[in-house]
């Protein structure tokens, strides 16, 4: 293959670093693209399109390779990669912030305590800034903030032309719209970002640990208390066979959030090494960071949750997990939603489950391949399970098997972002197993 015409770092087959730099972070993903180039800047981006089409090439557009399905790689294709492009500048004056494409969140969280500024974004510190600001943008500052796609107020992409475009609420207004929530590989390269940012200096960080006694009567006080609960705090939360974990932000001090969770506080056999402290924030992002496990195989998904589930479902899930397979490896995750997220109305960007109450993950890993089958078969069985209990998938948790997945990650929006595709991307150049057709 002739890769004259493309430029910044150029990896193909033959160079040793390729078997390496081809993997994604879910190790259960083993695609064997043409080459991956890394771009340094948008004249990069926009020769590796170019050349795409030229040699009827498919592309992949990847910054941290975090997607559960791997559809930032495919055999065959050519990735594009932005992690060079990893620049973060903040504006004190106007408190924004402008972040290149391939930055990941530890870069980002700490260019910016530097200056006194928290992030409205996810806990992975390796999780690329663009997947999961053009996803929507979940963390545990989403209910204080919004989601990161909601802080966002201007991106730059390339397009099928290899032409630079601004969007925003001036100028491509459209496209602006489908970027927040469903901008992920559909509509050209996002290359660069800028978000408005808060000031912050410390926050209320909170680990709980529970043993697994109490996890139908932790599911269900989850659900009520996330009905009233106060928007500046944030909780990830979950279990396994093993027991109970609650993770959280509050924006408030120490005092106020035991407070706020004396309910989950009075929950019997909560562990010694539960944590309530009022920190610096940067600090509160280290400890979360630190939970994340280096690369393995996985699966995952997530559904979004309108009204409680009952008492009798509940017992249903922690079924599920004592009948999982392995010890730890499979958990029922909680991921809260509201607050500021629901302050936003439905079709003000094309993330469209603002009034979910949260997002219910069904989450495990492997290590040996001949185990992978009977954990994707507990994930799938779990999935039907819940599926006619919620509304729609979050497409930053894609789901390979989705049927009808346009509708699952976009409810309503879809047909508009249908419009806007046929608007940006006529030729459907930008695709993807999952990606949106103009068709």
């Amino acid at each position: 293959m002739d890769f004259q015409g493309l430029t910044g770092k150029v990896i193909t087959p033959l160079d040793k670093e390729y078997q390496i730099l081809r993997l994604e972070y879910n190790r259960d993903i083993n695609k064997f693209p043409l080459a991956i180039v890394y771009c340094y800047n948008n004249i990069d981006v926009s020769n590796a399109i170019k050349w795409c089409r030229k040699n009827d090439i498919s592309l992949r557009i990847r910054t941290g390779g975090h997607n559960y399905e791997g559809y930032s790689t495919s055999n065959g294709a050519l990735i594009l990669d932005t992690t060079y492009m990893n620049n973060v500048e903040i504006d004190e004056k106007n408190d924004i912030v402008k972040i290149q494409a391939g930055a990941r969140l530890g870069k980002v969280y700490s260019e910016l305590a530097k200056k006194g500024y928290a992030f409205a974004g996810g806990t992975c510190p390796t999780v690329g800034i663009s997947g999961l600001t053009l996803g929507g943008g979940i963390g545990l500052s989403c209910r204080n903030f919004g989601l990161t796609a909601d802080n966002l107020v201007e991106l730059e992409i390339i397009n099928a032309n290899g032409a630079s475009i601004t969007a925003n609420n001036q100028e491509n207004p459209k496209l602006f719209w489908a970027c927040r929530g469903a901008g992920g590989g559909n509509f050209g390269v996002a290359t660069s970002y800028i978000f408005k940012t808060q000031k912050v200096n410390k926050i209320t960080a909170i680990e709980l640990r529970w043993d697994n006694e109490s996890r139908e009567d932790f599911l269900e006080l989850w659900q009520y208390w996330l009905k009233t609960a106060d928007k500046r705090i944030s909780c990830f939360a979950g279990f396994n066979k093993e027991g109970i974990y609650l993770n959280g932000f509050f924006y408030g001090t120490k005092t106020e959030a035991k407070l706020i969770l004396k309910d989950f506080l009075s929950l019997p056999n909560l562990l010694e090494n539960s944590s309530i402290e009022y920190v610096a924030f940067i600090d509160a992002i280290k400890n979360i960071g630190a939970f994340y496990d280096p690369p393995n195989k996985f699966k995952a998904t997530g559904r979004f949750v309108y009204k409680p589930l009952s008492r009798k479902d509940i017992r249903k899930l922690v079924q599920y997990i004592d009948n999982s397979p392995g010890t730890v490896e499979c958990f029922i995750r909680l991921y809260s939603l509201g607050g500021a997220i629901d302050d936003i109305p439905n079709n003000h960007t094309a993330y469209y489950y603002r009034k979910a109450e949260y997002i219910l993950g069904i989450t495990t890993g492997w290590e040996e391949d001949e185990d992978a089958y009977e954990y994707k078969n507990w994930v799938e069985k779990v999935f039907k399970f819940v599926k006619p209990l919620t509304n729609g998938s979050y497409v930053n948790f894609p789901y390979a098997e989705l049927a009808d997945y346009g509708y699952e990650y976009y409810g309503k929006n879809y047909y508009l972002l249908k419009e806007v595709k046929k608007l940006y991307d006529p030729t459907n150049f930008f695709k993807f197993q999952q990606s949106i057709s103009p068709h």
